[in-house]
């Protein structure tokens, strides 16, 4: 009896709260443009959320629809064109719900924040090199690392967004930016700035296998989506007693009429270069 213990079962009567949209997309120079429209289910249900199909999704060009994007036959709420942005112009997602099954909350129009197709650089080349703690670069861990050699574009308020894939698996939850607050102008591989060590040291294949790939893209984003991804990443990391509550993270989309009324996700906008390498054992 010493060792008995007894529990108490306490059943959480919460309020759900109401389905909230959420719209994702990315408009790229590079990339056949996407939007995928869904809505929030109740945390205690632990289902997906759930997909909002037979809506109207269009694109703006500088103040003028160009464009319906088609629903996918095969993906319920995924609006897809083989359409690719241009450099310099701007763009706006315009979505329209009327459809009945839909909650009325989530029916109506939604527009995303106009944003521009800013220009980016070329990724130059990506050469591997062995680094250790007396090269320059400098590396904590002696090896072979692939470097990347860039430039910034000329003018201040450049932000650029990194990402890599290694192989077909591209890196989960990076957050690369770099901007040009401080650097306007320079270029990453020549005089007192080294190329960036981008990813390393890279393992030995096994016998048999081919050795991996590299893919590196740069973005060039918004000072907004910079600042979504910062806060996005904050909340995501939440998780032990002492951290603050999560609290919503505001995306670009807002309610005609009602500015105030947000969707959650973003529509992203950016230019998009890339390049890669094989590693040479």
């Amino acid at each position: 009896m010493a060792l008995s213990a007894c529990r108490d079962v306490v059943e959480l009567d919460v309020e759900a709260a109401e389905p909230e949209l959420v719209v994702n997309g990315v408009l790229s120079n590079s990339e056949p443009l996407f939007v995928k429209l869904q809505s929030t289910s109740a945390y205690f249900d632990n289902q997906a959320f759930q997909e909002v199909s037979n809506a109207r999704v269009s694109i703006l060009e500088d103040g003028q629809e160009i464009l319906v994007l088609t629903e996918s036959d095969s993906l319920a709420g995924h609006y897809e064109a083989n359409f690719l942005g241009s450099f310099n112009k701007q763009y706006q997602l315009r979505v329209e719900i009327n459809d009945p099954q839909v909650p009325e909350k989530m029916q109506g129009v939604w527009l995303s924040r106009l944003d521009t197709l800013r220009p980016v650089p070329p990724i130059d080349s990506i050469k591997q090199a062995t680094l250790n703690r007396s090269t320059t670069p400098q590396a904590f861990f002696e090896g072979d690392y692939a470097l990347m050699y860039f430039g910034d574009l000329p003018g201040k308020g450049n932000y650029y967004r990194i990402k890599r894939k290694l192989n077909d698996s591209l890196f989960a939850q990076e957050n690369i930016i770099i901007n040009d607050e401080e650097l306007d102008g320079i270029y990453f591989g020549r005089g007192l700035f080294p190329p960036i060590a981008i990813y390393g040291p890279f393992e030995e294949p096994e016998a048999g296998m081919e050795a991996d790939s590299l893919s590196v893209f740069i973005q060039s984003v918004s000072a907004d989506f910079e600042d979504y991804l910062n806060v996005l990443q904050s909340q995501v990391q939440t998780g032990s007693p002492f951290d603050a509550p999560p609290a919503m993270v505001v995306g670009n989309i807002y309610k005609e009429g009602a500015e105030n009324q947000y969707a959650f996700g973003y529509f992203q906008t950016i230019g998009e270069s890339a390049n890669g390498i094989r590693y040479k054992p």
